[in-house]
């Protein structure tokens, strides 16, 4: 009914999508038999449970159709032992990166910081590896503690304090201070503003280089520490930061003005940024208007 009634953007938030099989290829062969340019779907998934017969199914959308969010939660084994949490870290790796190589689907995978007994090092290694499956996206989550919900348990012996208004955020454990938390935050937000953006795909691999989470959290140290601020970035001014922090960590200055000003370009913005070369135009803003985020994502 929906669907006839002109809904074309669709977002299923049953987290065990895939265990059914058969309902799962049902509701796939739906939206494949109404399949239209402007047809979106989103699912969720179980990271490692991937049949041979959804693979099949998931191959014959066309690009940019499909989106998955993949709940990674943490690689840590003592991690998953202590919440209780059952997952195969191989086999979710394994499809993870079936998905991201071999499907047309968009990728959204999330890491949750502030889980009781993790601590930062852990936490920038799970991100690390996640990073290297190239997820589309990395959602970066503060631990929220929901009402009756079993993680309290850890709550004395982790020493897990909670903020007291909703949602109820992770503040402090006993291996992760109030400082570190609040800087995965600050980094949660910032990589929602450049690294899941789709909007820096030259500029973001300077940046991360070969250390994706030491490297970024270190920029977004520097970015705070600059101006104390978490919003209200405008497009040219993210472009700016990045080109300044770049080339004070001794990029090559001309490379990274290039690649950022390739990014502003492609972005459709309008304006120009001060290391841009003379004479250069932005392509219209229009370019961009209206399309999904995560229609960015693809090419």
């Amino acid at each position: 009914m929906l669907h006839q009634r002109g809904v074309r953007h669709f977002r299923f938030v049953d987290r065990t999508f895939n265990l059914k099989v058969a309902a799962s290829l049902a509701i796939l062969e739906f939206f494949l038999e109404r399949m239209s340019d402007d047809l979106f779907v989103h699912f969720e998934l179980i990271p490692d449970h991937l049949p041979e017969k959804l693979k099949a199914a998931i191959l014959r959308f066309p690009k940019g159709h499909l989106h998955f969010e993949v709940g990674i939660q943490t690689w840590d084994e003592a991690t998953q032992a202590r919440i209780s949490r059952r997952q195969n870290n191989a086999a979710a790796e394994a499809n993870l990166r079936w998905l991201r190589e071999a499907s047309p689907a968009l990728i959204h995978a999330d890491l949750i910081a502030g889980l009781p007994g993790e601590d930062l090092a852990s936490f920038g290694r799970g991100f690390d590896r996640l990073h290297a499956l190239g997820p589309h996206e990395i959602q970066v989550g503060i631990l929220k503690r929901l009402r009756g919900a079993p993680i309290a348990r850890h709550s004395a012996a982790h020493r897990m304090r909670y903020s007291p208004d909703a949602p109820y955020a992770v503040l402090a454990t006993d291996v992760m201070d109030f400082g570190e938390v609040q800087r995965i935050v600050r980094f949660a937000r910032y990589w929602d503003l450049i690294g899941n953006s789709g909007r820096f795909p030259r500029a973001l691999p300077l940046l991360l280089a070969d250390a994706p989470f030491a490297r970024f959290m270190a920029f977004a140290d520097w970015l705070y520490a600059n101006t104390a601020k978490t919003h209200e970035f405008s497009l040219e001014k993210l472009c700016g930061y990045l080109h300044d922090f770049l080339v004070a960590g001794g990029a090559d200055a001309a490379a990274v003005a290039a690649a950022v000003a390739a990014d502003f370009e492609a972005s459709g913005a309008r304006g120009k940024l001060p290391f841009m070369a003379r004479g250069t135009r932005p392509t219209p803003a229009a370019a961009t208007r209206g399309r999904l985020r995560q229609s960015r994502h693809v090419h």
